[in-house]
């Protein structure tokens, strides 16, 4: 840091009965108060990231700190959440698109508050992987950037086939680390799921923040780009800013 230009130079020998002058009296004493560094007041220490469920669920944006939304699901899990289903992927390398399974978590579900009902909510979710299991993970995410622009897809449950499009977003500025990415999932009965999802790594934790919407293809054009899902800052921000422990200011 630049030295202040009014800042004057203390002679050696007057430096030294000064520091001398300072240890005998102590850190405290002397009755004079040691100047903090600017902006030092109440800035709180930070602390530390939630490892259980109910500490991780103690973090979510709750519906007061989201105006326009209430709550329509919570859930929190303490173990590892059995797979609902296995998925095939061609090309194989693009499996990392399905996220992994962590430990401890949280997820919540929010609608808009209001008439008509919300078709289409957004999903928070946030779990905590073994340690490095998080940054491995978002790695592997980063590495499929260049590779799964398109794929196709196959559950277990004999749903069909369906042909995936991603489009790999600007990264917004949160946690650690963040990605963004845009995935449109058709399946043979012309149906189409969009969704914009949201991973930002903060820590061993990772908050997945989706919002989706499915149509047909009857949809009118004009109506679906008023409807399609978009990046919200102020959500990732207030969210990762509870996350970690500090008021959230809301949205």
């Amino acid at each position: 840091m630049p030295s202040s230009p009014a800042r004057r130079r203390i002679p050696g020998t007057v430096l030294a009965v000064l520091l001398l002058a300072g240890a005998a009296t102590g850190c405290g004493g002397g009755g004079s108060e040691v100047a903090k560094p600017k902006g030092a007041e109440g800035k709180a220490a930070p602390k530390p990231l939630p490892t259980t469920a109910g500490e991780v669920e103690a973090r979510m944006l709750t519906a007061e700190e989201m105006p326009g939304y209430r709550v329509v699901e919570a859930d929190s899990w303490s173990e590892p959440r059995p797979p609902v289903g296995s998925r095939t992927f061609k090309p194989r390398a693009c499996s990392v698109i399905a996220q992994p399974e962590g430990g401890a978590g949280a997820a919540v579900t929010y609608e808009h508050d209001g008439e008509p009902q919300d078709l289409h909510p957004r999903d928070i979710t946030t779990t905590r992987y073994a340690k490095g299991e998080a940054a491995r993970w978002m790695g592997e995410l980063r590495e499929a950037e260049g590779r799964c622009d398109t794929f196709r897809s196959e559950s277990s449950f004999g749903d069909g086939v369906h042909s995936d499009r991603m489009t790999w977003l600007p990264e917004p500025d949160a946690g650690d680390e963040a990605l963004r990415v845009e995935r449109v999932t058709e399946d043979e009965e012309e149906m189409t799921l969009h969704s914009l999802t949201t991973y930002v790594r903060t820590g061993d934790l990772v908050t997945a923040f989706h919002h989706k919407i499915s149509y047909g293809s009857a949809i009118d054009k004009d109506h679906l780009a008023t409807i399609l899902p978009s990046p919200d800052e102020a959500l990732v921000d207030a969210q990762i800013a509870k996350l970690l422990g500090h008021r959230s200011s809301g949205r």
